[in-house]
C-alpha cells in the first residue's frame, strides 16, 4: 500500500488561504489518501524547510506570498513556464527527493478568462504571481502593460518579460485588467487597486487577491457596479489548483468538488 500523500500550502501569511478545502476536497472526490495543511513559513526559514520536503514525507507544496520568487534559487529544477515568469508556486517532490518547481498561476488565470483574454492587459503588482500572469498573457498574444508601485519593480518585470513599463498609479486604459497585488485581501473591502475610471473603461477586471471572509473585493464589487466583466480571485485559485493538483497526484482533477468547496459550498 502506497503512503497517504502528504501536501500543503507555504506562505507568510497563509491562515487565510482557501487551498486547503479546495485540494483536501479534490483528494476526497478522487478517492486518493492524502492530507493538505496550511504551513506558515517565515522567509528566513525557507531554505530549510524546502530542503526538508522530501525527508518529511511531502508530495509536494503550493507556493504563496511573499515566496514565490524565492523558490526559484531553491529548488533542484524549474520548468521553462516557471523560468519564464522568474516565479514558483507549485513544487512537486519526485521520486529520489528532487524538488522541481512549476508555475500553474499563469494558467490558472487563462483557465478562469476560458482562454480568451483581450487585446490589451494591465497587470498591477511586480511580485511573482504579476511575473506570472504577464507571461501568461504575453504568451497568449496580449499586449502587456506592467504597473506597481514600487516604480524601478515595475520596469524591471517588463523590460525582463518584454512587456511595457506602464506609468502610476495607472492612467491608460486596458482591455483586461489583473490585480496581482494583496490589496483589497485585508482591510478596507472597499479599497481598490487603480483608480475607478480605468475598471470603468475595461472589457475584464480580475482580481487574484479574495478575501478570508467571504466578501468581494473592492475591484470586484467596482467592476460589476459598472457592468465590467468580472473574475474573482477564487475562480482564478480554482484554475490554478487544478493545474497543481494533477502535477502532484498525476490523475486528473475532480473540478466539480474542488469548485464547490473553494467557494464554501
Amino acid at each position: 500500500m502506497s503512503a497517504p500523500l502528504r501536501l500543503a500550502v507555504i506562505g507568510h501569511p497563509v491562515a487565510h488561504s482557501r487551498s486547503p478545502r479546495m485540494q483536501t476536497a479534490g483528494l476526497r472526490a478522487a478517492g486518493l489518501d492524502g492530507a493538505y495543511e496550511a504551513i506558515d513559513v517565515d522567509p528566513a526559514e525557507l531554505p530549510a524547510f524546502l530542503a526538508g520536503l522530501p525527508a518529511n514525507g511531502f508530495r509536494g507544496v503550493n507556493v504563496t506570498i511573499p515566496h514565490k520568487r524565492a523558490v526559484v534559487e531553491l529548488v533542484d529544477e524549474v520548468s521553462a513556464v516557471a523560468r519564464r515568469a522568474g516565479s514558483v508556486n507549485t513544487v512537486v517532490v519526485e521520486p529520489g527527493g528532487r524538488l522541481h518547481g512549476h508555475s500553474t498561476d499563469g494558467r490558472g488565470l487563462l483557465w478562469a478568462l476560458h482562454g480568451s483574454p483581450p487585446e490589451t492587459a494591465l497587470v498591477v503588482g511586480a511580485g511573482g504571481a504579476a511575473r506570472a500572469v504577464a507571461a501568461a498573457l504575453l504568451d497568449a498574444g496580449c499586449r502587456v502593460g506592467v504597473t506597481a508601485r514600487r516604480d524601478a519593480e515595475a520596469a524591471a518585470l517588463a523590460a525582463d518579460l518584454g512587456a511595457e513599463a506602464a506609468a502610476w498609479p495607472p492612467v491608460e486604459p486596458a482591455g483586461l485588467i489583473v490585480n496581482a497585488t494583496p490589496v483589497g485581501q485585508a482591510g478596507a473591502a472597499s479599497e481598490l487597486a487603480v483608480p475607478e475610471e480605468l475598471i470603468a473603461a475595461a472589457m475584464v477586471v480580475c482580481d487574484l487577491a479574495y478575501r478570508s471572509d467571504g466578501a468581494v473585493t473592492g475591484l470586484i464589487a467596482a467592476a460589476r457596479a459598472t457592468g465590467v466583466a468580472a473574475v474573482d480571485g477564487l475562480e482564478v485559485l480554482l484554475g490554478q489548483g487544478i493545474a497543481a493538483f494533477e502535477l502532484f497526484t498525476g490523475v486528473p482533477a475532480p473540478v466539480a468538488a474542488m469548485a464547490a468547496a473553494v467557494r464554501g459550498r
